[in-house]
C-alpha cells in the first residue's frame, strides 16, 4: 500500500501541473510546467491601457496590476483565455514629447487609443506648465495624470477624447510666461 502511494505521489511530480502558455489568447497551448509549480499567469484589462502584456505561463505574477495568477491542476490549466470586457471602450489621447531644440512639449501627430470599461470617465492627461524635460506622461496620454502632478501643475487633465491635443497645452504654456511679462510691465 505504501508504494503505491509512493509512486502515485511521484507520478504526480512527474507529470507536474498545467498552464496555459503563450502571448495571444487565440493561440493558447496546454503545457506541463516543470519543477514544483502550482500557479498560472494570465493577463488583465487595465483600465486606459487595454490588455496588459503579460504572457500566459506557468508561474507567479510580479505585478498584480497587469497579471492575474490561478492555482492550477495536474489535469487542467486554470488560465483560460481572457479578453477585454464586452462593453469596453476606446477613445483617443495623445501622447507628448519634448522638444529639446524648440524646448517645449508637442502633441503626437497621431493619436493613442485609451480603453476603458463602460462606466470608467473618459480622461486625457498631457504636460502642464511646470513640466520639465524630464517629465514623464502618464499612460502615453490616457487616463488621469498622476498622483500629485496636477497640484504640482506638471500636468493637466481632460475629459473629452482628443481633448489633450496640443492646443490646451500650448495656450498654458504661452499664457503664464505671457501673463508674467505683462504683470512685470505694469
Amino acid at each position: 500500500m505504501k508504494l503505491l502511494v509512493i509512486l502515485a505521489l511521484t507520478v504526480a511530480v512527474v507529470l507536474g501541473k498545467k498552464c496555459n502558455k503563450g502571448t495571444d489568447s487565440s493561440a493558447l497551448t496546454e503545457e506541463t510546467c516543470t519543477g514544483e509549480v502550482s500557479t498560472c499567469t494570465s493577463p488583465v484589462f487595465v483600465e486606459y491601457t487595454g490588455m496588459s502584456s503579460q504572457a500566459y505561463g506557468c508561474g507567479e505574477c510580479t505585478d498584480a496590476n497587469t497579471c492575474s495568477q490561478c492555482t492550477t491542476t495536474d489535469t487542467t490549466a486554470c488560465n483560460t483565455a481572457v479578453s477585454a470586457p464586452a462593453e469596453a471602450k476606446t477613445f483617443d489621447c495623445y501622447a507628448y514629447t519634448y522638444d529639446e531644440t524648440a524646448k517645449k512639449w508637442n502633441a503626437a501627430a497621431k493619436a493613442t487609443t485609451c480603453n476603458a470599461k463602460k462606466d470608467t470617465a473618459v480622461k486625457c492627461n498631457s504636460p502642464g506648465e511646470k513640466a520639465e524635460k524630464a517629465y514623464t506622461q502618464n499612460n502615453g496620454g490616457c487616463g488621469a495624470c498622476a498622483a500629485g502632478t496636477v497640484d504640482a501643475k506638471t500636468c493637466v487633465e481632460c475629459e473629452k477624447t482628443g481633448c489633450n491635443k496640443s492646443s490646451a497645452a500650448t495656450f498654458a504654456f504661452v499664457l503664464v510666461p505671457l501673463m508674467a511679462a505683462i504683470f512685470n510691465l505694469l
